[in-house]
């Protein structure tokens, strides 16, 4: 009986042991988020909403993500990121063709789903995020550095995003819930 008690409290203080380093270092891995941009940037972040407007205000079209897409973006500490954003009512069909060139300040979404990854710097005083793609959906978007202004207030981050495209400019306003 002694022996088994012994195993039991051996197995209790290494349950206690593992349990305390593990939560260390877990608490470790967290990124610092009071160094400045950079620092609040870091983190998974979930598309919340995505409006599409003419430069004069008018709401515009966006027929390659619609209306109302979902996505995440994420930004880790050592200056990679990836994003991923999909039209929830893309078609079953397979449809692996662009319908134009995107314009270069923008990716193209393919068959209603828009991907990409690679690293980013942040231009502190003009406030903007350059996304440097190493990978992406559409083959044409591939080494293509994409400028974004954000701002963050809290758990929310506002990307703003200005396209020139062949026929109009437009203002893309994503705002993202951070998830982590």
């Amino acid at each position: 009986m002694q022996g088994r008690a012994a195993v039991a409290l051996l197995f209790a203080i290494s349950a206690v042991v593992y349990g305390s380093a593990r939560q260390r270092h877990t608490h470790d891995a967290l990124p610092d988020r009071s160094s400045g941009s950079r620092g609040q940037l870091v983190g998974t972040w979930r598309l919340i909403s995505r409006v599409v407007m003419l430069e004069d205000g008018t709401p515009a079209q966006d027929p390659g993500l619609g209306k109302t897409p979902s996505g995440y973006l994420i930004y880790d500490s050592s200056g990679h990121m990836s994003a991923q954003l999909m039209r929830p009512d893309r078609p079953m069909a397979i449809d692996c063709g662009t319908p134009g060139p995107a314009p270069r300040e923008n990716s193209q979404s393919v068959n209603g789903y828009d991907a990409y990854f690679g690293t980013y710097t942040i231009d502190e005083t003009s406030h903007t995020v350059t996304h440097h793609l190493e990978g992406a959906l559409a083959a044409a978007d591939v080494g293509k550095n994409l400028v974004r202004e954000f701002q963050i207030s809290g758990d929310k981050l506002t990307i703003i995003v200005r396209t020139s495209s062949p026929k109009e400019k437009q203002i893309r306003t994503l705002i993202w819930g951070r998830v982590y």
